[in-house]
């Protein structure tokens, strides 16, 4: 008995139809994350063609979130002030048990690799290493330059910019006008005085660290902040009307850093000893590393700018804002 030919026909067309099926399960890749102010979205796809994709089950309602630059990890500030540290893979988020940690954190930063982070809370720092799958407590220090801050009756100053090294072993503290360098063993230098409108950040693996001071148009680079200040170079740059932000490339050959005022990025590259600037149809409000990317404001009403590191030359990309229902 012959087979129809029009089941023929529809037999040939069945493979195209499976494979069809398949791409459309394939999910696109992901450039980042961000927060915007009710839940963590993936960046979905390429710089210049990336779109938010839908929320992260996180099984909480989020008030703030802090990503790693390794885009392996968040951590999450819940409702009730509470920490919750979450392993980052595509579009799923699994929370990892962590345990010492103080509530209703300030502000919250990664180490440039996001091996460790620094988390402001209850008048003082904890630094936390071992992540994103075995979190501890490496050390705790207090904001305020003086020992007299350790009675906090007077409550220590909230810093103004936190840095934290890939080993958890130093801490860049912005306050009261200047810049110290903390060690995990309480030795503590004035890297700078003086200082306003500061952004700090050390560079990947090592102690290496910039300076971006807004009342000198100071840009400065330490080669070890344990041998500071006696070290330090000047980046080559021109000054920063109101530095919105600072952060290494994953190399640690550059730096990439942001002026609100002025809404451009300079790309510094240590080995060429010069400065790329791009001009920005926004005005920067972090700098905040994601892989090759970085992002330069949060989501929201707006786009998402971003800086793509990972192309010759460099180039300024946006992610489109989600359209509101």
């Amino acid at each position: 008995m012959s087979i129809p030919k029009c089941l023929i026909a529809i037999l040939a067309c069945c493979p195209s139809i499976f494979i069809h099926g398949q791409q459309n399960q394939v999910s696109s890749p992901v450039a980042g994350y961000v927060f915007d102010g009710v839940a963590l979205r993936p960046i979905a796809g390429v710089p210049g063609g990336a779109t938010l994709g839908g929320a992260l089950d996180l099984a909480l309602a989020p008030n703030d979130a802090a990503i790693s630059p390794s885009l392996d990890s968040v951590i999450v500030t819940a409702a009730d002030g509470s920490l919750h540290l979450f392993r980052l893979n595509g579009n799923r988020a699994a929370e990892v048990s962590w345990n010492g940690v103080s509530r209703g954190p300030a502000q919250i930063v990664y180490s440039p690799s996001g091996t460790a982070a620094a988390i402001y809370a209850s008048r003082r720092i904890q630094v936390v290493k071992g992540l994103p799958d075995s979190p501890v407590l490496a050390f705790a220090a207090e904001p305020g330059p003086s020992p007299k801050s350790l009675t906090r009756l007077a409550g220590s100053p909230a810093p103004q910019a936190v840095a934290v090294s890939d080993d958890a072993g130093w801490l860049l503290l912005a306050t009261e006008g200047r810049v110290r360098a903390v060690s995990s063993s309480g030795a503590s230098s004035v890297l700078l005085e003086g200082t306003r409108g500061v952004s700090v950040a050390f560079a990947p693996g090592s102690h290496t660290a910039a300076v971006l001071n807004a009342v000198s148009a100071s840009r400065l680079l330490f080669d070890d902040v344990s041998q500071a200040p006696n070290q330090a170079r000047h980046l080559p740059t021109p000054g920063f009307t109101e530095p919105a932000g600072l952060a290494f490339a994953a190399d640690g050959k550059a730096v990439v850093a942001a002026d609100r005022t002025a809404r451009s990025v300079r790309m510094i590259n240590f080995g060429a000893g010069a400065a790329t600037m791009l001009e920005c149809a926004c005005a920067p409000t972090a700098v905040a590393r994601m892989g090759n990317l970085f992002r330069l404001t949060d989501a929201g009403s707006g786009p998402v700018w971003l800086v793509d590191a990972g192309v010759t030359p460099p180039r300024i990309a946006f992610v489109p804002a989600l359209a509101m229902p």
